[in-house]
């Protein structure tokens, strides 16, 4: 009723038989949603009387487009994520969940009257408009080829982020963020922190032009990024990621590198190639 909306679009096809069982398995193999929270942005929850986007539960929204802000991912008051689904005296625009200090005691505090972070990056309200219109238009040309290879992207640097490149001058409250994570970048439920990751993938290391956000449009944003098997030219890197070439953990900038079957290379392991029915990396045998 609720995420299969995006089945076969920005999701993978819905399993059938459709029952509730394999639909929960279904969104929990995903890691592109979350299964039973959401992300919110309060302006909207009271402008629209409690209601809550679907696009808020997806990992690709980390702001509002629209007021300009970041979206919350738990409440101001007893921390707790937001959108809890169950009987309890919770509503559309209240918490009613229990408080983490003061077990027994439920938080009533209104979600609607949250004060988010206010977003003035220029660039990342620049890539969140450009991925909810990807979001609704799912089928529009490469739309979920570029949602995909940024998804992997975020894995990437979440995975190995000692050796991404630092995260660029953007909020300060991001910065804040980013450096007291502690190591655990579990991003899926902290829109903060998947705006810095998503900073990082499509403005990080380009050393290339003083225009980052022209570079991100050529890199990451075009259509044509992943081309079709027919054509002799290579994908593209859209979006940087770590070499995965054996024994080697170095920073690919996005449109730079080499991508084979869809595994990012640095340039000098340019020569490796995928073994067949393996996930490593071999040196390309010449004869």
């Amino acid at each position: 009723m609720t995420l299969a909306h995006y089945a076969d679009g920005v999701l993978p096809a819905f399993p059938s038989p459709p029952h509730w069982r394999t639909a929960a398995v279904w969104v929990a193999r995903l890691r592109l949603a979350l299964p039973a929270r959401s992300r919110a942005c309060p302006a909207c929850l009271r402008e629209s009387g409690g209601r809550w986007l679907l696009r808020w539960r997806l990992v690709w929204s980390f702001a509002c487009a629209r007021h300009r802000v970041y979206l919350l991912g738990a409440c101001r008051g007893c921390g707790n994520a937001l959108h809890r689904l169950g009987p309890g005296p919770a509503d559309a625009v209240v918490c009613g969940q229990y408080e983490r200090s003061n077990p027994g005691r439920v938080c009533l505090r209104a979600i609607s009257r949250m004060r988010p972070p206010r977003l003035s990056d220029p660039h990342l309200l620049q890539c969140q408009r450009r991925l909810d219109h990807l979001v609704d238009h799912p089928h529009g040309d490469g739309g979920r080829d570029i949602l995909q290879s940024l998804h992997v992207a975020l894995e990437d640097i979440r995975i190995g982020y000692d050796d991404a490149p630092p995260l660029p001058d953007t909020d300060a409250v991001l910065h804040r963020r980013w450096h007291g994570h502690g190591g655990a970048l579990w991003y899926q439920n902290d829109p903060l922190l998947t705006a810095a990751l998503i900073k990082i993938a499509t403005a990080g290391g380009l050393a290339a032009s003083q225009d980052t956000r022209t570079q991100a449009d050529t890199a990451s944003w075009s259509a044509d990024g992943l081309r079709s098997p027919c054509t002799s030219a290579p994908p593209a890197n859209r979006f940087g990621g770590t070499c995965r070439a054996i024994a080697c953990a170095a920073w690919v900038p996005p449109g730079q590198g080499h991508v084979v079957k869809t595994q990012i290379l640095c340039p000098a392991h340019a020569d490796h190639v995928i073994a067949p029915a393996a996930a490593d990396l071999i040196p390309r045998r010449f004869t």
